[in-house]
């Protein structure tokens, strides 16, 4: 597994949501990637936050 591998986060998907909203979270589209200028992202499930993924690891900080 190198650095910026996210096969673990496939795994742990299922378990991870939103801290603002609770939603269940996806894996940015990449046209929703690219919209929000980030290389990987995860996503509520209606599409309306985003979390960059940096350095393979998802950065699931509240939004202010």
């Amino acid at each position: 597994m190198t650095l910026h591998d996210t096969a673990w986060l496939d795994d742990f998907l299922p378990l991870l949501r939103c801290p603002d909203t609770h939603q269940p979270l996806r894996h940015a589209t990449a046209e929703e990637c690219a919209r929000h200028q980030l290389s990987a992202a995860l996503a509520t499930q209606d599409g309306t936050r985003f979390f960059s993924i940096d350095d393979g690891i998802p950065l699931l900080l509240p939004q202010q």
